[in-house]
C-alpha cells in the first residue's frame, strides 16, 4: 500500500508539473497602424464609428489562415498591438471607398506604420452648417467618384462628436438615387422647434454630413462634425 501510495503522488506531481509548463509561443511582437487616405486629398477618410469600414488580414504561414479584422476608427486611423511579426495578406473592402486588390505586407517586430491611399465612393464638399433663427441649415456639394449613383444624403445630430448613420438621435435624410453633377448644392434643414425635447435649448450637440452611394457594400462617405450650441 505504502508503494501505491508513493506510485500515486510521483504520478500527480509529474501532471501538475507538465501542466504547469509555459508554452513556447512568444507573444505579440509588432504594432501595425495608420490611417485610410483619400488618394485625390491626402485628408484621412471619415468612418462610421460602428459597423464602418474594416481591415482584413490573414496571417500567413499557417495552412488555412483565417481571415481577422481591426476597426477603422471615425478619423479614418487604425492601430493593432497585438500582432505578429510575419508575412500577412491585407484586404480592402466593403467599406466607403473602391474596393482595393489584396496587398502583401511584411510586419516587423516593434513600429510598422501604412497609410493606404483609397478612392471614396463620394467626397462631401464645401460643407456648412449653420444655426439661422430656429433651423440648422447644412449646405454641401457632391463629388460623386465612381459610377455608382447617389442614394441618399444626411444630415446627423447627436451629443457625440462621431454622430453619423449608427449614431444619432435625430437626421434628416433625403433618398437622391441618381446621378449629380459637381455644381449642384443640396440643402438639409432641421426644425429646432419640431425636436424641443430632445434637441435642449442651451445645450450644443454635433451635426455631421453624410452621403450614401448605391451598391451593397458601400456605407456613408461623411465631413466632418461640428458642434453647435442650441
Amino acid at each position: 500500500m505504502k508503494k501505491l501510495t508513493l506510485l500515486i503522488l510521483f504520478i500527480s506531481s509529474g501532471v501538475l508539473f507538465f501542466g504547469c509548463k509555459k508554452d513556447n509561443l512568444d507573444g505579440p511582437d509588432a504594432t501595425f497602424y495608420g490611417k485610410l487616405i483619400d488618394k485625390k486629398t491626402g485628408e484621412p477618410l471619415q468612418q462610421e464609428i460602428s459597423d464602418g469600414s474594416r481591415l482584413y488580414f490573414m496571417e500567413m504561414g499557417w495552412d488555412n489562415p483565417p481571415i481577422q479584422n481591426m476597426v477603422i476608427k471615425s478619423d479614418g486611423s487604425f492601430k493593432n498591438s497585438m500582432m505578429f511579426s510575419g508575412n500577412y495578406k491585407f484586404i480592402l473592402n466593403r467599406g466607403n471607398y473602391v474596393a482595393l486588390d489584396t496587398m502583401d505586407i511584411e510586419l516587423k517586430k516593434g513600429e510598422n506604420y501604412k497609410d493606404f491611399e483609397v478612392t471614396p465612393y463620394i467626397r462631401v464638399i464645401d460643407p456648412e452648417i449653420v444655426k439661422s433663427g430656429r433651423s440648422i441649415i447644412a449646405t454641401f456639394r457632391l463629388d460623386q467618384v465612381t459610377s455608382n449613383r447617389v442614394y441618399r444624403v444626411s444630415l446627423f445630430v447627436h451629443s457625440h462628436i462621431d454622430v453619423s448613420n449608427r449614431l444619432n438621435i435625430i437626421n434628416n435624410t433625403i433618398n437622391i438615387n441618381r446621378t449629380v453633377d459637381n455644381g449642384e448644392v443640396f440643402t438639409l434643414k432641421i426644425d429646432l422647434d419640431a425636436y424641443t425635447t430632445t434637441l435642449l435649448e442651451g445645450k450644443s450637440y454635433y451635426f455631421r454630413i453624410g452621403a450614401q452611394a448605391q451598391g451593397s457594400e458601400a456605407k456613408y462617405n461623411y465631413a466632418p462634425s461640428l458642434q453647435i450650441k442650441i
